[in-house]
């Protein structure tokens, strides 16, 4: 049991490795809590819910594998090989069609939320002209 709970506190290790290494991770985290953070406002559903967190969970995960791969070619080699920078490439590769899918998964969810915002404020918007004495 005790190596098991050690084997946890090595992951989150190294996701704070990554999470303080990365840029790009620091900007997918962010977008990770501004996307929570619109789940609770609009109260998206917990299909949704699920959908959202499982998405995220993908691009960060992707992102440190996508870390750990580059390590690992820097720490191969160190000079310049075609084969290891298309090792990089392809890994970089993975999170960006993570993070497109991501994107799009986004839109599909909160669309319908930031229409029916809309719609909401423009009918109250309007409901205020119609009472202003000209």
């Amino acid at each position: 049991m005790k190596q098991f709970l050690k084997s946890f506190l090595f992951a989150i290790r190294g996701v704070k490795f990554s999470i303080v290494d990365q840029r790009n991770l620091k900007v997918q985290t962010f977008i990770a809590f501004i996307t929570i953070a619109a789940g609770f406002y609009f109260r998206i559903t917990l299909i949704e819910w699920c959908i959202v967190l499982i998405t995220i969970g993908l691009v960060i995960g992707l992102e440190i594998i996508n870390t750990a791969i580059e390590n690992l070619v820097d720490l191969v080699t160190t000079e310049w090989k075609p084969l290891a920078g298309r090792i990089k490439d392809m890994a970089a590769g993975a999170v960006l069609t993570a993070s497109v899918i991501a994107l799009v998964v986004g839109v599909i969810v909160f669309r319908k939320y930031c229409v029916a915002t809309t719609i909401l404020t423009r009918e109250i918007t309007d409901s205020a002209h119609a009472f202003v004495l000209p």
